[in-house]
């Protein structure tokens, strides 16, 4: 099940990895003309644009019939910037030339349905992604660089991809471009011949969690998360922007379970170490308890961790993320954990614990 959509969802995934991993060092360069803030005041750069407009483009191209629910929209940008998105793309068109159409596969990736050739193709399909998402049918959720303050640093960001089907996470792909996994661990090294394009992470519900190397160059390796007794062994997960999580609640968590190591990084990134077993527990507590978490922040990212082993719920009641209830999750806060069940649910409770002794 679910086949076609894993190979497309893979590729898509991949080639914006690359896409994105290759100009980062330019819109890094001329961060004043590449990037745009939203009214949220977040940063939005010309290679979440781009990414965005190449997996929406492939999704298209595949299942026309797909809904979107992409993190970025095209309103409110002028032609030029849209050209220089064009631009982009077209001058690392050669990463989409031998993957154009895999016929066996009837997967077309780039210029199917959905042509690239001016801003007006550009501004419709970022828009594409405009998608309010819901409770019945079929969805991707999309999040093209998750982490854009972590990329605009050049550090940890990811390219996020799900497909939800009834409100329920089936298939998720993370791409990691700059991840290197000899940072986080002494005991897992980086797959031989590992280029420099970081790893892809992959799932399906029911059939396990994977990755390999960002070119797709190794076999996939079948991942599980750790299996711990005791909370003060864990290593936690945590954002490296205050703004994104409540760092002092996080502690006191810490704190209350004896747990004294902790990994700060952006992104999605953080669900693929807990799947990998390189740490335990990812800690997303609300600053404002009104906030509702987006839901391509998670999307890609539950089903990568369910697979592995883990577990993944709000981070009061203990109860698991629900995608269908359309571009925001109800649920406060976000916990993940290798489990098992009793410890996880320990964090939970502590964790219930310091939010209501903010009020």
């Amino acid at each position: 099940m679910f086949e076609k959509e894993l190979k497309v969802a893979t590729e898509a995934v991949r080639l914006a990895s690359l896409l994105t991993k290759r100009v980062q060092s330019q819109v890094i360069a001329h961060r004043d003309s590449s990037t745009v803030i939203k009214s949220d005041s977040s940063p939005v750069t010309i290679g979440d644009f781009a990414a965005q407009t190449v997996i929406i483009n492939a999704i298209k191209s595949n299942f026309p019939d797909d809904k979107v629910v992409g993190e970025e929209t095209a309103d409110g940008l002028n032609d030029s910037f849209l050209q220089e998105i064009l631009e982009v793309i077209q001058q690392n068109q050669t990463l989409f030339d031998e993957k154009y159409y895999d016929q066996h596969n009837k997967i077309t990736l780039v210029n199917g349905q959905f042509p690239l050739n001016s801003v007006q193709d550009v501004r419709k399909i970022i828009n594409f992604g405009d998608y309010e998402g819901g409770r019945k049918g079929r969805f991707w959720c999309l999040d093209p660089i998750d982490g854009t303050k972590g990329f605009l640093r050049g550090q940890q960001f990811a390219v996020c991809l799900a497909l939800i089907v009834d409100g329920v996470a089936q298939v998720g792909v993370i791409g990691c471009p700059n991840l290197t996994l000899g940072e986080y661990s002494t005991t897992i090294t980086d797959l031989p011949g590992h280029e420099p394009f970081g790893y892809v992470f992959r799932a399906v519900k029911g059939q396990g969690s994977y990755f390999t190397t960002g070119t797709l160059t190794e076999p996939w390796s079948q991942i599980h998360v750790r299996q711990l007794q005791d909370t003060h062994e864990m290593v936690t997960l945590e954002g490296v922007e205050k703004s994104h999580s409540s760092h002092d609640e996080q502690d006191a968590i810490k704190n209350k379970l004896s747990i004294t190591k902790s990994l700060h990084l952006d992104s999605q990134v953080k669900y693929c170490l807990l799947a990998l077993g390189l740490a335990d527990v990812y800690l997303r507590l609300p600053i404002n308890l009104k906030y509702q978490e987006k839901i391509w922040d998670h999307g890609a990212g539950n089903v990568i961790v369910l697979e592995a082993g883990g577990q993944h719920t709000d981070a009061l009641e203990g109860v698991p993320l629900d995608f269908g209830n359309g571009r925001t999750l109800i649920t406060k806060g976000v916990i993940a954990s290798s489990g098992p069940s009793k410890l996880h649910d320990l964090v939970v409770r502590t964790s219930k614990e310091v939010i209501s002794s903010r009020n």
